[in-house]
Formats: structure tokens, C-alpha cells, sequence
């Protein structure tokens, strides 16, 4: 096997993804081309699925980097963390606020026609009413924000009824 040059997550990920839409196309998950990959002895595929996730280990002492707003996460890395986000949260509020805590750098355009995708819930929703929901998640949740500071910052505190919850 010939010495191939080390590779970036991103760009791992970007080859695996181009491969899987080359040769696999007809999976419906990661673990169906992988399965397939593997039945066709897909050597060169099956190589990169395992540099892939050797990279994705060694990067796990920075596993929050990608949440930072100046991150920039590609078109591929974005979908398949929402795609997680969204299965694992069955309420639509919790997914959608974690998808957009998640992804500052996002459009909520893009982040709108991602949750559609992976969300059922959404069906009979617009890309457009899904983008509002988002927009109304960060609004209510900063505007919320501000008038709890505001109160706490000019306002006098009461003293608490309960002993043990004293300031």
C-alpha cells in the first residue's frame, strides 16, 4: 500500500462523503454504506471510514471547538450533527434550541431546511415558518435574558422566605 499524505478531519470527511455519493448512494445511513463498503471489499473506502475515525479520536481532547462562533463547520459536518440533534431531542423546541445554540455560524436559513429534513414534525411547516421558529427561540431567549438582567442589576432583592436560599 502506498504512503498517502495525512489528511484533515474535514478533508476525510469531505473524501468519505464523496465517496458514499459516488459508489453508495442508495444507503440511507453511514452504516448501510459501511456495510455495503465492506461487502464490496471497498479497500480505499474502508481505509478512509478508519482514518476518519482515528481523526475524529485524536480531535476529541477539542471536542467543543466546532460549538465556538468563529468555527466554520462544513456543509457535510453541520448536517450530520443536526441530523444527531434532531433524533436524539423528541421535543421540536429542544432540538431546534440546541441546533441553533450549536451552530452560531449557520444561517438560519440553512440550519431552517436542515431541521425540516430531519425533524416529521415539521412537515407541514414552511421552510420559512421553521426559520422563524428558530429566530424566535434566540429572540425570546435573549430578550428574556436582558430583562432578567436588567431587574437583578437595578432592582432591589427580596430576601428569600427560604433559610438556605440566601444570596
Amino acid at each position: 500500500m502506498a504512503d498517502v499524505p495525512a489528511m484533515t478531519l474535514p478533508e476525510l470527511e469531505a473524501a468519505l462523503d464523496a465517496m458514499v455519493h459516488e459508489r453508495y448512494n442508495q444507503a440511507e445511513s453511514d452504516e448501510e454504506a459501511d456495510g455495503m463498503a465492506l461487502a464490496a471489499q471497498d479497500l480505499e473506502y474502508l481505509q478512509t471510514r478508519i482514518r476518519c475515525l482515528e481523526a475524529s479520536l485524536s480531535a476529541a481532547n477539542n471536542e467543543v471547538a466546532w460549538i465556538a462562533p468563529a468555527a466554520r463547520p462544513t456543509p457535510a459536518q453541520a448536517l450530520r450533527r443536526i441530523k444527531a440533534i434532531c433524533g436524539r431531542f423528541p421535543d421540536l423546541y429542544s432540538a431546534m434550541l440546541v441546533v441553533v445554540a450549536t451552530h452560531p455560524a449557520v444561517s438560519r436559513d440553512m440550519l431552517a431546511m436542515a431541521v425540516k429534513q430531519f425533524r416529521k414534525d415539521t412537515e407541514a411547516l414552511s421552510p420559512e415558518d421553521v426559520k422563524s421558529l428558530l429566530v424566535s427561540i434566540v429572540n425570546g431567549g435573549n430578550q428574556a435574558f436582558d430583562a432578567i438582567l436588567r431587574t437583578r442589576k437595578n432592582g432591589d432583592r427580596k430576601s428569600a422566605a427560604i433559610p438556605w436560599a440566601k444570596d
